[in-house]
């Protein structure tokens, strides 16, 4: 058994995904973001995805489960 390694592929849409971590990453450093927009294109097509920012968790949650069907139709 001490010959299994763990395989951890790199998605394909990599840079996408550092994306989505930045836009985290800068609404939790200012305060005085007030609204989000993104577009994201799979498969051809756009989609769009917009908030306000007034309840931030919310916010979170939608971005990281926007962050996880990115990743899953790229498979």
């Amino acid at each position: 058994m001490s010959n299994i390694k763990e395989i951890k592929r790199e998605p394909r849409n990599q840079d996408a995904v550092q994306l989505l971590e930045g836009v985290l990453t800068q609404i939790k450093e200012n305060p005085g973001a007030t609204e989000v927009l993104m577009f994201v294109r799979i498969d051809g097509n756009y989609h769009r995805f917009s908030s306000g920012l007034d309840d931030m968790m919310e916010l979170v949650a939608m971005l990281e489960l926007a962050k996880y069907d990115t990743l899953r139709r790229m498979e």
